[in-house]
């Protein structure tokens, strides 16, 4: 049995699911397997860059995700939204998510929740190097390593592959999946979900 759970560093309603993703994996971890993958919300050109047109879609549907959820974005973020020199491509930390997958996996979602976090509520940037040196040393991995094989192409190439299988299972962001081994997988989410209630709906697929 395995629970495949779809999100993107970039997306708000990912960054809210945090604690729920959490509760469920906290629930399950010594049962059943865990594996997440990174959407590729904001790719090249897609990936919008900072100014008024961002601000104003941050300022208008963060609101709602912070009532839903109780997550908290904060002045810098909006901040940061306002900051024509800076782009919310989702490539960057994704590939921070495949070298972490890759040498700390233990550690991925604790990772996944710091570097959400280090943007939208500490508005710091994904493209600046020194968010993920900071969140690496907060979870005690391996500075150095990361530094020097940050974007191999070996980790670009899984990511990006990451990225297509990703846009084939998911129907939104976050979207999590239950695969009980028979080749068949059940959607148990595509967005928000409560953890609690999540918590209860597996353990109806795993009797």
């Amino acid at each position: 049995m395995k629970l495949i759970y779809i999100m993107d560093p970039q997306c708000g309603w990912c960054y809210g699911n945090s604690e729920s993703i959490q509760k469920v994996y906290e629930a399950y971890k010594d049962e059943i397997q865990f594996e997440f993958l990174v959407g590729g919300m904001w790719i090249g050109e897609q990936a919008p860059k900072g100014g008024a047109p961002t601000y104003q879609f941050m300022k208008q549907h963060s609101p709602v995700m912070e009532k839903r959820t109780g997550a908290l974005v904060s002045t810098e973020f909006y901040e940061l939204a306002q900051d024509e020199t800076y782009t919310f491509s989702s490539f960057e930390p994704a590939l921070a998510m495949t070298w972490v997958k890759k040498n700390a996996p233990s550690k991925m979602l604790a990772f996944i929740s710091e570097l959400q976090k280090a943007q939208f509520y500490f508005g710091q940037r994904f493209d600046d190097f020194k968010t993920y040196l900071s969140i690496l040393q907060k979870l005690e991995l391996d500075v150095k390593l990361f530094m020097d094989s940050w974007g191999s192409e070996e980790d670009q190439k899984a990511t990006i592959g990451e990225i297509n299988r990703a846009r084939q299972l998911a129907n939104g962001f976050p979207s999590l999946l239950f695969d009980k081994g028979d080749g068949e997988m059940t959607e148990l989410a595509a967005g928000y979900f409560d953890g609690d209630e999540m918590v209860d709906k597996i353990y109806g697929y795993t009797l």
